[in-house]
């Protein structure tokens, strides 16, 4: 069974399910028997057409899963059959087979579970290689994260911590404080709330911020971008606004050090020795429960329409992933 996408658009309606049978093996590739795969947004998004320049229809969804190798093309390959692997850099985890070049697989851990394993890619390695290889930590700095109750929100707080930082957290409804459980902040501000908005704005009157983890953009990007100190860092890893961060930003703000971080563009300009490397320092942060992400159900693929219904019917967005069995 695979999920097939022929056309872009609302994804309950480009989605089709079909029975299909293992392609023969190209030179250098494994086939796996995928055992889970997650829902995330940016599949939601890529069926939507919003990539539509780098995806040629028909494709097959799912940018994360883990499957076990049920047959290698090279008997000199590294891997052997039955050995757990996560497979990225491309969509096609949303089926029961899936042919993917070795250089593409990356081994797991056995102290991970499989479920920990097809949860160990799209958040947690953003978050890491973000806090890791782009935000400049310095000792005692502040930094303001907004979108702080999402999953890879929280989990980026908790790395934070794990790095000696402890963050401002920006939300938008009252009474969050449950959800920053095992969480140190410095304080929670409330963006809807003209009460505790005072605090958010004090922050630039007692000399402003040194970093801002943006994941919303749109006007909120400028207006929070007012908070930073003089050649203060914002970085932006997400568009929930849907609207993109104007040409007003760089303009009012010039003197800061903008940049985007995209978790592709990091994948396909580095080693499989390095990928490996910053993979298994988020499997341990998994393991530790620092990256763990939470799970709200395991459903069959049959059942792929009504889970992304669900998804999409949500009012909050910490109710955990849902993850695709076969």
């Amino acid at each position: 069974m695979r999920a097939i996408v022929n056309k872009f658009g609302p994804p309950l309606e480009s989605i089709q399910l079909e029975n299909s049978t293992p392609e023969p093996l190209s030179p250098h590739q494994l086939q796996l028997k995928m055992k889970y795969s997650s829902i995330n947004p940016s599949d939601l998004i890529t069926i939507s057409g919003a990539y539509r320049s780098r995806i040629q229809l028909p494709f097959i969804p799912g940018f994360e899963g883990m499957g076990i190798i049920n047959n290698c093309y090279d008997t000199k390959s590294s891997f052997t059959i039955g050995d757990r692997v996560l497979p990225i850099g491309s969509a096609g985890s949303w089926q029961t087979y899936r042919n993917i070049d070795e250089k593409w697989c990356f081994s797991i851990p056995d102290y991970l579970s499989d479920e920990q394993a097809a949860t160990s890619y799209i958040n947690p390695m953003t978050a890491w290689l973000m806090l890791t290889e782009q935000l400049n930590i310095t000792e005692g700095m502040s930094l303001v994260i907004n979108g702080a109750t999402s999953a890879i929100g929280l989990m980026i707080i908790r790395m934070l911590n794990h790095l000696g930082v402890i963050p401002i957290a920006l939300v938008r409804r009252d009474n969050t404080e449950s959800l920053f459980e095992n969480c140190q902040l410095s304080a929670i501000i409330n963006t809807q709330n003209s009460t505790s908005y005072q605090p958010f704005h004090s922050l630039k009157e007692h000399g402003g911020v040194d970093a801002i983890l943006d994941c919303i953009g749109g006007d909120q990007a400028l207006e929070q971008a007012m908070l930073l100190k003089i050649n203060g860092q914002f970085i932006n890893y997400g568009l929930l606004s849907g609207v993109p961060i104007s040409a007003r930003f760089w303009q009012e703000r010039p003197d800061v050090k903008f940049s985007y971080f995209h978790l592709r563009q990091w994948i396909h300009s580095a080693s499989k020795k390095d990928i490996q490397h910053k993979l298994n320092e988020v499997m341990k942060l998994v393991h530790d429960g620092i990256a763990e992400t939470k799970i709200d159900k395991i459903i069959p693929i049959t059942s792929l329409h009504s889970a992304i219904e669900e998804i999409q019917n949500r009012t909050v967005n910490n109710n955990g992933k849902i993850l695709i069995s076969f």
